[in-house]
């Protein structure tokens, strides 16, 4: 029996012992599905020593990284610099040459009318635009007064606006984007105090904010104006406002109408052109405030840049009228003869190229379509105005028509017997003492002498009912 006991302890102890001395079992790990990053690097690398051809060389030797966009040349005008996030807005105290045109208006007001068969745009009792049968633009027009929420409306040219904005107590509206900074938390904020992503015309509280922000609602294009180097320049004979990349407005022969429009982009940030309607022919084009945060200033200033830029100062609806001897003088308005317009444009019946009215027929649409039919048959391609007066021509292709209406009134004169002189208390171009046209200064007459001689016209013509109700126009006789 003891020998059965120790037997048994035995065989315990040396089970226990075994059990002991046996290692662990590893517990395996699942292998990760990617590389992970505290992985030590490899000692040695994995590619070939250096000299050895084809081989590239160690990271110590590697060059380093480099920019490929080009670096701004100082002295070098117009040399492209690298992409950078655009400037958001910000007014400067700037001066306006000219005041204001500013108008009191409520946008809770504003509402479309059907009136006579034609669209009308009205605020309260008082008509602001005629749309006559143009329904879908007359209603986008609407959308942009109740998108911007105007306390007052400017326009910018004469006699009809280039340009518009809105004003919001003598501010512009407010945006999207990032409105200011909160002094303690440096977080955006609302002009309220609360939290937002707003912006206005002042990064400092300057905007005015009433409602939702601005959106573009309305808008069938909305070009962005580059505020670095926006600038009114003179491009064919006519001022223009425009950037590096874009010809935004034509102010023809008025360069104090090019003025008023950039130190008003100036003054209070405008960095948006809406457009309502076709671009060549625009219901309204006006300035409003949009965020620059995720718009990178364009870097491609090459030879693609540069044609599109060409193709817009080639396609400049209204030029210069180029003269010999004189270089650029009045406006030359493009047309297409096929494509004349026939509206109403407040009483009066008028024919128009686009734009661009070429003339009133008052209240009778009978006879502005007979004009438009007369103007269209004698295949004009250009219309041009010069002097103070508004002396109006047709020109085919550059040059005098030889081809008059047969429906148009008119007189034979001798340009070589022209002569500027005082008639009935004031300036005109006479020819053998006989009344030609008026001009407001000796010199003006002398330049439209000229206009004349170069283009070789001995006829004054007119088409409509009476001398005042229609269009005059010079030609050449063959």
């Amino acid at each position: 029996m003891r020998r059965l006991l120790l037997a048994q302890w035995g065989f315990v102890l040396s089970t226990g012992t075994l059990t002991a001395q046996m290692p662990p079992i590893p517990q395996t790990q699942p292998l990760p599905r990617f590389p992970s990053p505290s992985f030590p690097a490899p000692s040695a690398p994995s590619y070939p020593a250096p000299g050895v051809p084809g081989s590239p060389p160690p990271p110590s030797t590697l060059p380093p990284l480099r920019s490929t966009l080009p670096i701004q040349q100082p002295g070098v005008p117009n040399y492209p610099g690298p992409m950078q996030p655009a400037p958001i807005a910000q007014p400067q105290e700037v001066p306006l040459p000219q005041p204001e045109n500013r108008v009191p208006l409520n946008a809770r007001d504003v509402s479309l009318k059907r009136v006579s068969g034609g669209w009308q745009l009205w605020a309260g009792f008082k008509m602001l635009r005629d749309f006559g049968d143009r329904e879908l633009e007359a209603r986008d027009t609407l959308r942009v007064y109740k998108d911007l929420r105007p306390t007052e409306w400017v326009t910018i040219g004469s006699p009809k606006p280039i340009v518009e904005y809105a004003l919001v107590d003598g501010k512009p509206p407010m945006t999207l984007g990032v409105h200011g900074k909160d002094e303690t938390n440096s977080q955006p904020i609302r002009p309220d105090g609360s939290g937002g992503t707003f912006i206005s015309g002042d990064s400092t509280g300057g905007g005015a904010f009433n409602g939702p922000p601005v959106t573009g609602a309305g808008a069938s294009q909305i070009i962005p104006i580059d505020l670095r180097s926006v600038r009114v320049e003179a491009v064919r004979g006519v001022w223009c406002l425009r950037d590096d990349d874009n010809i935004h407005f034509n102010f023809g022969p008025v360069k104090a109408d090019a003025d008023q429009s950039l130190a008003v982009v100036r003054r209070y940030g405008f960095n948006r052109i809406g457009i309502v309607g076709q671009p060549n022919a625009a219901a309204m084009s006006y300035f409003f405030v949009g965020s620059d945060e995720a718009m990178p200033v364009k870097a491609d200033k090459g030879p693609f840049a540069r044609a599109a830029l060409q193709g817009q100062i080639d396609n400049l609806s209204r030029v210069g009228i180029p003269v010999a001897g004189v270089g650029y003088v009045g406006e030359m308005v493009r047309m297409d003869p096929r494509k004349l317009d026939v509206r109403k444009d407040g009483g009066d019946w008028v024919v128009a190229s686009g734009n661009e009215v070429i003339g009133r027929f008052g209240p009778s649409e009978w006879i502005a379509r007979d004009a438009a039919r007369t103007i269209g048959d004698s295949r004009f391609t250009e219309f041009c105005k010069v002097g103070s007066a508004g002396l109006t021509f047709f020109l085919v292709n550059g040059k005098a028509p030889t081809r008059v209406p047969f429906t148009a009134q008119g007189r034979r004169f001798d340009p070589s017997a022209m002569k500027v002189q005082q008639y009935g208390g004031h300036w005109a171009v006479t020819e053998n003492g006989r009344h030609l046209f008026d001009c407001a200064t000796a010199e003006e007459g002398e330049t439209l002498m000229r206009v004349v001689k170069h283009f070789g016209f001995d006829q004054l013509c007119h088409v409509g009912p009476t001398g005042k109700v229609g269009v005059s126009f010079l030609a050449k006789g063959q």
